[in-house]
Formats: structure tokens, C-alpha cells, sequence
């Protein structure tokens, strides 16, 4: 493998606005799930194909609820072949309102967690206002220069013209457009 830490450099850093203090247990940074997933599909793909969770089982024990599954990603190797990847997760609650949705999800940020996504809430960095401050400014910065359209292509703010769109027109095309204004497509 060329860089070990390939994955892990590029999801280690955590976006402050998708983290809450949570004041329970001693105290701690809650990590947006949604964020995560997110973050997973930005790297892999989307989730049923690039990466996703298989072989689930959920087995309630007294008053235990207890999941297992199994994590998959797609991910290449020496930046060429794609392999097939996979970390065991599992997690255990109480039984209660939500158990079976909160356990899978726990045991998915743990198993996203191996990989190095979110690293600098699971060391400690976020107890740092220092770092969160500078993490803040470097996720704005990032936020304020580019937008993400619908298609997934990308527009520089800094930039006068988004370049997807400095083609010159398919003149053909045109001009059978406007010859044809009123025209009715049959199905």
C-alpha cells in the first residue's frame, strides 16, 4: 500500500458544526450520524454499494438489546485495484424506545471510527477550544470557497465563471431548439 494512512488523513477532522457537547456520563462530544454517513459516502460512494453494513443481527437478552454486523467498503489498493474491505461492529443497550436504531448506529460511528473517520473527537482534540477554533476556521474557509451543485461538479467562488459552463455552445442544438418552440413530444 503506498500511504497507510491515506484513509485516516482524509476523514480524521471533524466539522464543529456537526458536534454537540452532550453533559451525560462525565461529558463528551456527540458526533452527528447523518455527518458520518455522509462523510462515508464522500469516500466510498453511496452506502449499498461503495460501503454499507451486512449481516446484521440484533438479539435482544434480558433487557439487553445486542447487534452485530459487519461493515463493508470499497476501497483501492496501491491507488489502483479496488478491494473488498470489511471491520466487525457490534454495540449493546438497554431496551428502550429507539434501542434498535441507537444500537446499529453506535456500532456503525465505532466501525467508521477504526477507519479514522472523526479521529480528532475520539482523541481528545475537541476538549481543546484551541484546535476547535482552528478546525472551525479551516472548515468555513473551505465551506465559503467552493459550491457543490446538483450534479456534483463544483464551482469555485473565487472565480469569475464556473467552468463547466465556459463551453461554447452545440450550435445544432440550438438552432433545432428554437426552431421548435411549440413543439409536442409524443410517449
Amino acid at each position: 500500500m503506498k500511504d497507510k494512512m491515506r484513509i485516516w488523513d482524509q476523514v480524521c477532522k471533524t466539522d464543529p458544526k456537526y458536534t454537540k457537547k452532550v453533559n451525560q456520563r462525565g461529558g463528551f462530544t456527540a458526533i452527528d450520524a447523518q455527518y458520518q454517513l455522509m462523510m462515508a459516502t464522500e469516500m466510498f460512494g453511496p452506502i449499498g454499494y461503495g460501503w454499507g453494513v451486512k449481516d446484521e443481527t440484533f438479539n435482544i437478552i434480558g433487557e439487553m438489546v445486542i447487534y452485530q454486523g459487519i461493515l463493508f467498503y470499497h476501497y483501492g489498493i496501491d491507488g489502483d485495484s479496488v478491494g473488498v474491505n470489511e471491520i466487525p461492529i457490534h454495540s449493546s443497550l438497554q431496551v428502550k424506545p429507539d434501542c434498535i436504531k441507537s444500537v446499529a448506529t453506535d456500532a456503525l460511528t465505532k466501525g467508521l471510527s477504526k477507519l479514522g473517520f472523526n479521529a480528532d473527537v475520539f482523541l481528545g482534540r475537541f476538549d481543546d477550544n484551541q484546535y476547535v477554533q482552528n478546525v472551525k476556521k479551516e472548515f468555513n474557509k473551505k465551506s465559503n470557497s467552493t459550491i457543490t451543485h446538483n450534479d456534483g461538479g463544483q464551482f469555485d467562488k473565487t472565480q469569475t465563471k464556473d467552468k463547466r459552463y465556459n463551453e461554447k455552445p452545440n450550435q445544432d442544438l440550438v438552432s433545432a431548439l428554437e426552431n421548435n418552440k411549440g413543439c409536442k413530444m409524443q410517449l
